[in-house]
C-alpha cells in the first residue's frame, strides 16, 4: 500500500562495535548533608570517556565539576549511581590514575626534583628507577634547572608544572586535572595549554580536565561537556572535530568560533550567561 510516504527496503548492514568505555558513569547523584541541611551536588550524571580521549568540563562555579571529578578519582563516593574505570567499580583511588588539583599543592620543605618523586617515595619504589624520568619530565617543562630549588622560590606557573610532571611521574592511564590553570596569567596559561597538548599527544593518556574557560576547553578537548548550575547536570556533550596538534591560531579559524557560539549559546539557554548588554 502507498500511503505517501517514501518507503525503503531494509538491508542487514555489519556495524562496528562501539569500543569499551575506559570510565564509565551511570545515573550518578551526590548529596552532602550537614547539621544545617542538605546538599545536591550532582543530579543524574551519565558520562563515556573512551581510551585516550581528552575530555574537557565546563561549567559555573559550584555546578558540581569538582565533586564528579574526585567521585572519579574515589576521593568521594556518589550518594546513588556508579563509577566505573577500565570495567571496575571505583570505591577507591585505583592504580594507573595521575591528579592535578587546583592548587599545585607542593610540600615546601621537599625541593622541586623531589616534589615530583613524592608518588615514588610513598609507593617505595627505587629511586634510582624514577630519577631518569623526573629529570625528563622537568626537562620536557623547562624545569631542569629548577630541580634543586624549592618551590617558593619558583612563579605559580613554574610550580603548576611542577605538580604536572608529579601526576606524570608514573605515566598514569587516566589523569584528572582540576582547573590547574585557573589563577595563572594568560600567556602562562596559554604556554601551558600547549605544553599540555605535547605530552597528551605523546603519552595517548585518557585525560579529564576541568575548567572554566571556553576557549581553553575547545583547544585542548576531543569532547567537551558542559554542566547546568547545582544541581550539576550535564546539558550538552560536544564532540571537537578539529586537527591535532592543534596550534594557538586555531582559536581565529570559523569552525572554533562555531564551537565556542554552540557552548555559550548553552549557557544562556540555562540561564547562566547574558545575551544582551
Amino acid at each position: 500500500m502507498n500511503n505517501g510516504m517514501q518507503e525503503y527496503s531494509m538491508v542487514e548492514a555489519t556495524v562496528a562495535p562501539a569500543p569499551p568505555a575506559y570510565v564509565e558513569i551511570r545515573n550518578v547523584s551526590k548529596v552532602y548533608s550537614s547539621k544545617r541541611g542538605t546538599v545536591e551536588a550532582l543530579r543524574d550524571v551519565s558520562l563515556t570517556v573512551q581510551p585516550g580521549q581528552f575530555v574537557s568540563v565546563l561549567g559555573p562555579s559550584g555546578c558540581g565539576k569538582s565533586t564528579l571529578l574526585r567521585c572519579i578519582a574515589g576521593l568521594e563516593q556518589p550518594s546513588s549511581g556508579s563509577i566505573r574505570l577500565r570495567g571496575e567499580t571505583v570505591l577507591k583511588p585505583m592504580r594507573g590514575m595521575g591528579m592535578v588539583f587546583q592548587k599545585d599543592v607542593l610540600l615546601d620543605w621537599r625541593t622541586i626534583l623531589d616534589n615530583v618523586m613524592l608518588s615514588a617515595d610513598f609507593r617505595g619504589r627505587p629511586r634510582r628507577e624514577c630519577i631518569a624520568r623526573a629529570h625528563a619530565l622537568l626537562d620536557l617543562f623547562g624545569l631542569n634547572d629548577f630541580d634543586n630549588r624549592y618551590p617558593w622560590e619558583l612563579s605559580g606557573g613554574m610550580r603548576m608544572r611542577a605538580a604536572i610532571c608529579r601526576a606524570l611521574l608514573d605515566e598514569p592511564e587516566l589523569l584528572l586535572m582540576d582547573e590547574p590553570f585557573a589563577a595563572l596569567d594568560a600567556f602562562t596559561r596559554d604556554d601551558l595549554n600547549l605544553e599540555l597538548q605535547k605530552i597528551n599527544l605523546k603519552t595517548n593518556s585518557t585525560t579529564i580536565f576541568i575548567t572554566h574557560n571556553i576557549t581553553e576547553a575547545i583547544f585542548l578537548a576531543d569532547k567537551v561537556v558542559v554542566m547546568d548550575r547545582r544541581p550539576g547536570r550535564i546539558a550538552l556533550v560536544l564532540d571537537i572535530d578539529l586537527p591535532k596538534p592543534r596550534p594557538l591560531s586555531i582559536r581565529e579559524t570559523p569552525q572554533f568560533a562555531q564551537y565556542g557560539t554552540i557552548i555559550r549559546q548553552t549557557f544562556v539557554e540555562l540561564g547562566i550567561l547574558r545575551n544582551h548588554v
